[in-house]
């Protein structure tokens, strides 16, 4: 029975949206037989990559270059990103080459993409326990397109009475506001959840400002004053969410950050609208567990004969 180990490495440890990324392989024959590795695949949770240019023989005891891939990451796919490895072995045994298969190994591996460059947000979102439950994961989100997150009360921290010329400024070095409407109290005449009061008042700076805005609502709250106004007459884009599904909520951002970005550093409002238009929900891949970060990495192998 044949054995190996497999070996590779990505030139970089990030990369950006649609960057070529390079990965060397090399494989360690651990057995006493000749083993040949070819059909190679990596395949990430966003589609696969079937690799033509790396193969070869290895004999026992020894170990090889096998080549190197390049691949063209997609231009709207942001974050860690699981993948896994695949490829066929044949093992030269009594006289002849015997194909053993497609390996599947388990191992789950991410490799991450960011956009560059990095773009300061305003994030307006409530700081109470159960407004965190929902706004935090969405910052999470909003950072994987590159985007370095302040919050008054939360990255930035002043006393209660500084509070409003802080906001202001921080607002006024942002590139851009994103807001998070989630349910704060219950409108006993409309039977209506309202947000927070804040919300309306930075979302109101900034646009007094010019300065590009996102809106992402809990499909539960009804928005009032400047928000609804300005979604309702395409002043400021806005992105619906459930909260208990927010992997819908990440498939929305995927198809309209772009855009988003596009906006800030050019601020044509128009081509972010029209994206927002387009906007498809796609399904995610859970890939489960992830085990080690992918800019270096092995596996050991057997052939299963």
């Amino acid at each position: 029975m044949g054995s190996w180990i497999l070996r590779w490495a990505f030139d970089k440890r990030t990369y950006s949206p649609g960057e070529i990324a390079t990965v060397s392989f090399w494989a360690e024959n651990t057995g006493n037989t000749y083993l040949y590795f070819n059909e190679f695949v990596l395949e990430f949770d966003f589609g696969k990559y079937e690799i033509e240019t790396v193969a070869g023989q290895i004999p026992p005891r020894s170990n090889r270059f096998l080549g190197i891939a390049r691949i063209e990451l997609p231009k709207n796919v942001v974050g860690r990103k699981v993948f896994v490895i695949r490829h066929r072995v044949y093992e030269y045994v009594n006289g002849e080459w015997v194909d053993t298969g497609v390996v599947e190994y388990e191992k789950r591996y991410f490799l991450s993409i960011y956009p560059r460059p990095f773009y300061r947000v305003f994030v307006s979102r409530g700081l109470r326990i159960e407004d965190r439950a929902i706004g935090d994961p969405i910052v999470e989100m909003i950072r994987e397109w590159g985007f370095e997150t302040v919050t008054i009360g939360i990255e930035v921290k002043v006393s209660e009475e500084q509070v409003p010329i802080a906001v202001r400024g921080e607002i006024e070095r942002a590139d851009a506001i994103i807001a998070i409407a989630t349910p704060r109290h219950l409108d006993a005449l409309t039977g209506l959840w309202r947000t927070l009061e804040w919300l309306y008042s930075e979302t109101g700076i900034a646009y007094g400002l010019n300065k590009p805005m996102l809106i992402i609502k809990d499909k539960r709250v009804a928005l009032g004053g400047l928000p609804s106004y300005l979604a309702r007459y395409q002043k400021v884009p806005l992105i619906e969410f459930d909260p208990y599904n927010l992997d819908e909520l990440r498939a929305k951002l995927t198809a309209v950050m772009p855009s988003f970005r596009e906006w800030i550093e050019t601020k044509r409002r128009q081509e972010f609208f029209e994206a927002l238009g387009r906007l498809i929900i796609g399904g995610l891949a859970i890939l489960g567990a992830i085990t080690l970060p992918g800019v270096i990495g092995f596996l050991a192998g057997t052939s299963k004969r």
